[in-house]
């Protein structure tokens, strides 16, 4: 089986770009973002971060050519999405970039077919909610491996 040949993507607001070009992507800036300022990856190493990016589409917001935030999306391109390490930097927050972000993962042509979107969060259940997501009402399907 051949891997997938997934063409890069942008969207353009104002001076504002979402990109998946991974080239464009700032490793260290992502990973102290991630182990400084976000509850579910304090204690994470730097190869577990580019290991992760590695396996998701990855998505970064720029301001002209500066890095100010970053999302992935863990998925099989066809029927499943988790969105996951949605970030948007302190100084560039409360302009609609999050949400923006979240819009733009959503409307990326190749995932099209995609039909099962989910997240997880413990904060930002309203910023979601106003972009259509809702909680899991039956809660009772889903089951997880705990972390050992």
């Amino acid at each position: 089986m051949s891997s997938l040949n997934i063409a890069d993507h942008e969207w353009q607001r104002d001076a504002f770009t979402v990109s998946t070009d991974r080239a464009r992507l700032d490793f260290d800036w992502i990973h102290q973002q991630l182990t400084e300022k976000s509850y579910w990856a304090k204690d994470q190493s730097r190869v577990k971060t580019e290991r992760a990016f590695a396996g998701s589409l990855a998505f970064g917001v720029y301001h002209q050519h500066q890095q100010i935030g970053f999302a992935r999306l863990v998925t099989d391109y066809t029927r499943f999405g988790w969105l996951c390490d949605v970030m948007i930097d302190e100084n560039w927050r409360g302009h609609g970039l999050g949400s923006w972000l979240a819009s733009c993962v959503r409307a990326h042509p190749e995932l099209a077919t995609v039909h099962r979107w989910m997240l997880s969060t413990n904060d930002a259940h309203l910023l979601y909610q106003r972009l259509g997501w809702r909680v899991v009402q039956d809660a009772n399907k889903l089951m997880e491996f705990p972390p050992s």
